[in-house]
């Protein structure tokens, strides 16, 4: 296939982190890895972050934070988008978000015939609480947004069947591939073998934020005894919160929970690997890219039945699903006191995790790239516009 260019467009990018910007760094590597030529379109937060040369920061003289987290408004986003992706000329635009940048993409989409693909990373309207609107108004004013968004992008990404299958039963008739995204190589293990102990450690990779979940998770590991230890890592707002719940409502003694806050990839990927079970909570997710990395580093799930936990746990396999906390108790002793289901859900949660690696999401995102190009062509040489 010949070498195409995409230009992704963002309002999420470094400082943050997180499901989003994970996907976006391992895709746009393994792109350019294999001879593609990527754009990353995203918002100065000025925060000193040391970009690679693909990366343009759109101009954003009003920067401020709300609830720690850095905000930048660019000036005339969408003309400046629009110059942008005139200058550069792609062959596709890769829209992340359907709000603010992402709405000034598929303007620009329009404007310049250029075909616009979208990703449906998250469930928006949970969300909403981070608004500074009662989430009455805003969670339905939020979700038909984003499937108004839908509607009128040329193609859609799932990243799992039953975000693809929500939108179909909201009334998306455009087209809607299923693509996961994939995970870093640094995640990949080679091995899913744990050392047999009598101490069994849980593990929760995520951002503290309320839509989350995690005082859930922290409820459930305050009814278990002394050989439990539990690592919840990450970052965000409401990690103080969070400190606070355990220790003093919950009297969670601290040298049983340690919150780990923003290590490097290299060092979540060995919690992966030094843990016995992951423990979620999140119902907000379209795909978790999170139990696809604890997976991939031989660790078996246990998770809330939600979208994108149930694409990926299959029970008595590689994790279960569960529906509320006594069930998740249940599950975590069960897998502490029966050795040989708790070696066979390593090794088959190792094999999951490693069909998500990031050469094969690629394959089908350039795949899919080549079909919408080649429609494409066919209507611009038939002299109809896109």
């Amino acid at each position: 296939m010949k070498k195409i260019k995409i230009v992704i467009i963002t309002n999420n990018y470094k400082p943050y982190n997180g499901g989003v910007v994970s996907s976006i760094e391992t895709f746009s590597q393994e792109l350019i890895r294999l001879g593609h030529e990527v754009f990353i379109i995203t918002l100065d937060f000025a925060t000193n972050e040391i970009d690679h040369d693909y990366v343009i920061r759109l101009d954003c003289p009003i920067k401020f934070k709300y609830k720690k987290y850095p905000i930048a408004i660019p000036w005339r986003y969408d003309h400046q988008i629009i110059k942008l992706i005139n200058k550069i000329n792609p062959d596709i635009i890769h829209s992340q978000h359907p709000f603010f940048l992402g709405a000034s993409a598929l303007k620009a989409s329009k404007k310049l015939n250029i075909p616009i693909i979208f990703t449906y990373h998250s469930m928006y309207e949970q969300y909403a609480h981070n608004v500074p609107i009662p989430t009455l108004i805003s969670e339905p004013i939020i979700k038909k947004f984003a499937l108004g968004y839908c509607k009128n992008v040329d193609h859609v990404i799932s990243p799992t069947e039953s975000t693809k299958n929500f939108l179909l039963k909201n009334g998306i008739k455009t087209n809607i591939s299923i693509i996961p995204s994939g995970i870093n190589s640094i995640f990949l293990s080679k091995d899913y073998k744990r050392d047999n102990s009598n101490q069994i450690k849980l593990l929760s990779v995520s951002r503290f934020t309320k839509e989350k979940n995690i005082p859930f998770l922290l409820e459930v590991f305050s009814k278990l005894d002394n050989n439990f230890i539990l690592n919840l890592v990450g970052h965000g707002v409401e990690l103080e919160n969070l400190q606070n719940y355990a220790f003093n409502i919950l009297n969670i003694e601290n040298n049983r929970l340690n919150f780990v806050v923003n290590p490097e990839k290299n060092e979540i990927a060995q919690f992966y690997r030094d843990s016995d079970i992951f423990i979620f909570a999140s119902t907000s997710e379209t795909q978790g890219l999170v139990l696809a990395e604890a997976m991939a580093g031989g660790l078996p799930v246990i998770a809330l039945n939600a979208s994108g936990s149930s694409d990926i746990i299959i029970n008595n396999h590689n994790g279960f699903l569960v529906e509320n906390q006594s069930e998740m108790l249940e599950k975590i002793k069960l897998i502490r006191d029966n050795k040989k289901l708790k070696e066979n859900l390593h090794f088959n949660a190792w094999q999951t995790g490693q069909k998500y690696s990031v050469q094969e999401a690629t394959r089908k995102l350039i795949d899919l790239f080549g079909k919408l190009l080649v429609s494409f062509d066919k209507l611009r040489t038939s002299g109809r516009s896109w």
